[in-house]
């Protein structure tokens, strides 16, 4: 084990080893950026009454009686501010304050048993007076504990401290690290802060090379799926539906990293252990002890549930839609303008699920309630570049829709849209009907440059059907991709854990070196013998084909079947294959395929040059149909 000291402000660096760095991506910091004590944010919505208690976010805190926890925002080293500690105390006993931070190890990118960490803390202390500083590093078994330093001579100064410490052999899951303030018997006294701290290991971060599209995942430290591998879903992932307690490390490495925020919009929840969910922007103990006239009442008198514990408020009076907008501002107050949305559920349900409300009995009357809610919510945000979207379920995309009119009047910013090209919520799991896979892929492309998720689901329980769905998902996906449509493709929903979503892990399949589209869509071979088409899309490494006729379930025998001859080789995805020139591709019903050129660089039509293509921009994509004589049914 090895103790540095560094001042801040006293360090010389080397001009040729620093440039010689600078062609190195970082290391890793497993620390992540709650290492820089930033954060002391609303977890959701708490109780009145409630406040932030003062330990910066990513840390589990003990302060007793006669400490005080606080971030500092003025006297710091670097980020937004650092953890403050105070104390002072007359007592016959000691007395400890604790900060301790869980780094998990959970894959090859992180810390390995037996492997050596460096630890890096910035500390400053003032009036220190029979008290102590000790910090302590061990496995999340207990095994390997060291004190890293434990002295009553604090820095009064900022003040750098580094150590070295080897991960026990015995415990692969990972590291603890305790920050320990001691107030000894009698007159102790002190101040003592803390900013940030780094834990690096001989691992850096990498990028990936860049995807011919843009995907979206969950992240949930508890889902077996992703192991809290924050390092994995950071480098695959372009969007991610995380919470507070996960973003954070998320965005070390991935400053540029988009994450949506769930909330639902009219609805408070009532949960068994009487606690305020972070979803809920209302509260159902809250109001129901002080505001009960929040509730909207049905024509019977009651307040209208949505399932078992939902309720539906009445967004529509003033004071409950500040109160939500309020709490709204408040779970936002530490958000990362520009890369961070908000994802409002149960909009579409206040409209369309029939609820028989007393106060608001007609569309119209709904409309003004909703209008004014959102007014609410932007205002809210106004001075932060946040965006709204809304999850559209299975309602229409006419110009008619509530939806539609908030879109155009600039309330929302996007959509998220579930069930967009196989289904997720019934089983078996199959395929959308051609009438609505065609009308969600045309409200892809109109709603463009719109932000939209695309959110939709594949078999697993057959893994060759499931592949099968996945490739068409994946294909029709692509025909409408570009550079602020992100896809969401799960396995089945009725496969996750009970009531709950899922983390999912990219495989070989997202990987396929298309490159960026170089036109629109095609749509090949129409006919009045059945509904659509062909539908075909150029990359500049290839091209996608998807056959979406038919509308009858389970076999779509109502829909073509086409032949597509191939103008080159390519290799296709599906297969692995390598199709020669001329090769004649058949495609049934709910069939896709996606063909790319095995070559050393992604090249623009006629060209070998390796450029990047321009992005089209999707004004006439679905139209078209093409005379090429080398394509026919």
């Amino acid at each position: 084990m090895r103790l540095n000291y560094r001042v801040l402000g006293t360090v010389v660096s080397v001009a040729i080893w620093g440039a010689a760095l600078a062609q190195q991506q970082p290391l890793i910091n497993y620390a992540t950026l709650y290492g820089e004590f930033d954060f002391d944010f609303y977890r959701g919505n708490h109780d009145v009454g409630m406040v932030r208690d003062g330990v910066a976010e990513g840390f589990r805190g003990t302060i007793p009686s006669g400490f005080t926890a606080e971030l500092d925002e003025v006297d710091k080293v670097s980020g937004r501010a650092a953890q403050k500690i105070s104390f002072n105390r007359n007592s016959s006993s000691t007395a400890e304050a604790s900060l301790s931070m869980l780094m998990y190890f959970p894959s090859n990118d992180y810390p390995r048993p037996g492997e050596t960490i460096r630890i890096s803390l910035w500390v400053k202390a003032e009036n220190w007076v029979n008290a102590s500083l000790r910090v302590r590093a061990r496995g999340l078994d207990g095994s390997g504990s060291a004190d890293l330093i434990n002295t009553t001579n604090v820095p009064n100064a900022w003040t750098e401290l580094v150590f070295n410490y080897t991960v026990p052999n015995s415990n692969p899951q990972g590291v603890r690290l305790d920050l320990i303030v001691r107030s000894n018997a009698g007159v102790s006294s002190g101040v003592v802060r803390f900013d940030k701290l780094e834990v690096t290991g001989s691992q850096r971060w990498r990028s990936r090379p860049p995807r011919s599209l843009k995907i979206a995942a969950p992240y949930y430290s508890w889902a077996e799926e992703n192991q809290r591998d924050w390092v994995y879903y950071a480098r695959e992932f372009d969007l991610m539906l995380a919470t507070w307690d996960d973003i954070k490390a998320l965005r070390t490495h991935r400053s540029d990293l988009l994450n949506v925020y769930y909330y639902n919009l009219i609805y408070s929840v009532r949960t068994p252990d009487r606690s305020w969910q972070q979803r809920d922007l209302f509260g159902y103990y809250y109001c129901d002890t002080n505001h009960p006239d929040w509730f909207l009442l049905n024509i019977y008198g009651n307040r209208q549930q949505f399932g078992s514990d939902r309720y539906a408020m009445d967004i529509g009076n003033p004071q409950a839609s500040a109160w939500a907008a309020q709490n709204v501002g408040l779970s936002m107050l530490y958000a990362d303008p520009g890369v961070d949305v908000i994802h409002f559920d149960s909009f579409i349900d206040f409209f369309f699920l029939n609820f028989l409300f007393q106060k608001y009995p007609t569309r119209a009357s709904r409309m003004a309630a909703m209008h004014k809610h959102l007014i609410n919510m932007r205002n809210t945000l106004s001075e932060r570049d946040v965006k709204f979207i809304i999850n559209t379920a299975a309602a229409l995309y006419t110009r008619d829709q509530p939806h539609t009119y908030f879109l155009r009047q600039g309330f929302l910013d996007g959509l998220l849209m579930e069930e967009v090209f196989t289904t997720i919520y019934s089983l078996p799991a199959g395929f959308l009907p051609f009438s609505q896979w065609e009308g969600q892929l045309n409200t892809l492309i109109e709603q463009r440059p719109r932000l939209r998720v695309v959110y939709t689901g594949y078999a697993v329980r057959d893994p060759v059907e499931g592949r099968r769905q996945k490739i068409y998902a994946l294909a029709s996906f692509l025909l409408c991709a570009d550079s602020n449509n992100y896809l969401y493709l799960d396995k089945h929903y009725y496969d996750a854990p009970p009531n709950r979503q899922r983390s999912w892990r990219p495989d070989a399949d997202f990987d396929v070196p298309l490159g960026q589209p170089t036109g629109g869509i095609q749509v090949l071979f129409r006919s009045s013998d059945y509904q659509g088409g062909l539908y075909y899309r150029p990359f500049q490494n290839g091209f996608v084909i998807v056959n979406p006729t038919g509308n009858i379930a389970p076999r779509f025998k109502d829909g073509a079947v086409f032949t597509y001859i191939l103008d080159a080789d390519y290799r296709e995805l599906w297969s692995g294959q390598l199709f020669p020139a001329g090769s004649r591709i058949k495609l049934y019903p709910k069939e896709a395929r996606i063909f790319y050129r095995e070559s050393s660089g992604l090249r623009m039509p006629g060209s070998g040059d390796g450029k990047r293509a321009p992005e089209s921009s999707g004004g006439d994509e679905k139209i078209l149909p093409s005379s090429d004589p080398i394509r026919r049914r």
